[in-house]
């Protein structure tokens, strides 16, 4: 298998945010040190919850100071991007990287980022899929192209530089549900399984895009499925527990402020935006207890190690790992991620 960092910044003490920068950045460079495969950054605007807006910028950052690690998106919103602007800079990392880029994109799904942005929301997906057309044909033009479309128009248009990677970076694209999970297949990207997805969703989820994989004629590989967890392992249940359960609890509390409408009024989200509001509103998202049971994997090494087990026995070879949420004590973090490489990994490295 596969390990990885999931990184994110938050703030709870707004006095403090160039703290949470460098802590986030030396638990980067500590992954690497202990093994770890990559290092994903996700998009987040106009809220405490995420302080990393431009995850392209740091990862420009971290190709200098890493060696190994891939880097990667996770996600970029595309709706919020221009695409040719993307996908220079996904290229300049590609680049300067000397080709470790992977490139996670989806389509948005915080309702208060949409609104600041003043972006309809029942635009997300054509925007998203016009972003994608736009970015992979700069990638792979030979010669400059034209392109009329809803939201955006180009004449001549050219690309420099270009990528390292043939044809471009990889593509991973964020998807839960099964017309998501048909369109990502249907195009023979890769797929990204989200954080706050039961351990059972995560299953079904796998198992359905292998046969819609197959059923649209492409070779399927368990590789070709990243999947993000909250982790976090302690030499005791009851310290895991202390450790975790504030912190953890006050990001997914901030994570609704922004991501739902005004008085969780689901009604003003597009009809394939509600279904998804309430799944975070009810079930294994309810409370600190479930979630610990069905979608976090917080314990001992041999707790986690027996739950990273079962996601692998489901077709799960690539993990990344969601650590510092909530203000997290920095060493507190440092230390479960060399528990996590001394104890557990070792049982999943062949």
């Amino acid at each position: 298998m596969k390990f990885g960092l999931f990184q994110s910044v938050q703030l709870p003490d707004p006095g403090a945010q160039v703290k949470y920068y460098k802590e986030a950045l030396q638990q980067v460079l500590w992954a690497e040190q202990l093994g770890f495969d990559s290092v994903w950054l996700t998009e987040h605007h106009f809220s405490r919850h995420g302080i990393v807006p431009a995850s392209l910028t740091v990862l420009a950052y971290l190709a200098a100071m890493t060696t190994s690690m891939r880097l990667g998106t996770a996600v970029a919103v595309l709706p919020f991007h221009h695409p040719i602007q993307l996908a220079e800079e996904a290229a300049t990392v590609d680049v300067l990287s000397n080709g470790r880029l992977d490139l996670g994109v989806g389509r948005g799904y915080q309702w208060g980022e949409f609104h600041k942005f003043h972006i309809p929301m029942d635009e997300a997906t054509r925007r998203f899929e016009e972003v994608m057309q736009v970015m992979t044909r700069a990638w792979t033009a030979t010669e400059p192209f034209e392109h009329r479309g809803e939201f955006w128009s180009y004449n001549d248009m050219t690309l420099h530089p270009k990528p390292v990677q043939m044809p471009h970076p990889p593509l991973w694209v964020a998807a839960g549900s099964q017309t998501s999970i048909d369109r990502v297949a249907h195009h023979n990207w890769n797929l990204l399984i989200g954080q706050g997805e039961s351990f059972q969703q995560v299953a079904a989820q796998v198992e359905y895009f292998r046969s819609a994989v197959q059923e649209a004629g492409f070779t399927y590989s368990p590789d070709r499925v990243t999947t993000a967890r909250a982790m976090y392992t302690a030499p005791s249940r009851e310290q895991a527990r202390r450790d975790t359960e504030a912190p953890f609890m006050w990001f997914k509390r901030t994570g609704q402020e922004v991501g739902a409408p005004p008085d969780h009024r689901v009604e003003l989200l597009p009809d394939d935006f509600k279904e998804y509001r309430r799944r975070f509103a009810r079930g294994v998202y309810a409370n600190y207890e479930t979630m610990w049971e069905q979608v976090v994997l917080f314990g001992t090494p041999e707790d986690v190690g027996e739950r990273i087990a079962e996601l692998r026995h489901a077709g799960v070879e690539n993990l990344i790992f969601f650590i510092n949420y909530g203000g997290i004590e920095n060493q507190k973090v440092l230390d479960s991620l060399e528990l996590f490489a001394t104890k557990v990994m070792p049982w999943f490295k062949d």
